[in-house]
Order: C-alpha cells, then structure tokens, then sequence
C-alpha cells in the first residue's frame, strides 16, 4: 500500500544515474585530454629554448638522429634569417 503513493521515485533513481555517470564521463574525458596535451603545456611553461627542447627529445628517444638533424638544420636557418636586433653585432641589410 505505501509503494502505491510513491510510483514516481523510480523515474528520479534513474535520471540522477544517468546523471551520475554523464558526469563520471565527462571527467574520464576531460582527464584523458589534460594528460595528453600536458606535455606540449611543459615545454611552452619551461621556457627552453627550441634548441633545448630539440636536445631532450632526442635524448628522451622521441625523435631519431635523422629528424633531429633535420630539425635542428631548420633552427639554424630561422635564427640565421631572422633581423639583427638592438645591440647585434650583425649589420642590418640595406
């Protein structure tokens, strides 16, 4: 007789389930895509150097010898490239 009054409450158990783990699910996901870009935040927070961050990769085995040469043959031409800056001691083109 008393379940007869209350025939709704089953309806609220299962909307705060389905809530429960919608947010169970959410946090997983939001977890998994902080660990994954926390290493790139890293190197942007440390503030290493391009030549720095190319050293450690390779000695961490992120990258092989090939690639870091490569890499490291880009970095030397940008800086090569980029305009002398106030007290250089390279002469600015004309």
């Amino acid at each position: 007789m008393f379940y007869q009054h209350h025939t709704g409450g089953w309806v609220f158990m299962a909307l705060a389930n389905i809530v429960i783990w919608g947010l169970i699910l959410v946090f997983i996901v939001w977890l998994v895509q902080d660990l994954r870009t926390r290493r790139h935040r890293d190197h942007v927070a440390s503030g290493m150097s391009a030549s720095e961050i190319l050293d450690r990769r390779l000695a961490s085995g992120e990258i092989d010898v090939e690639e870091y040469q490569r890499l490291g043959t880009t970095l030397g031409q940008s800086s090569s490239t980029q305009p002398a800056g106030p007290g250089s001691t390279h002469a600015a083109p004309a």
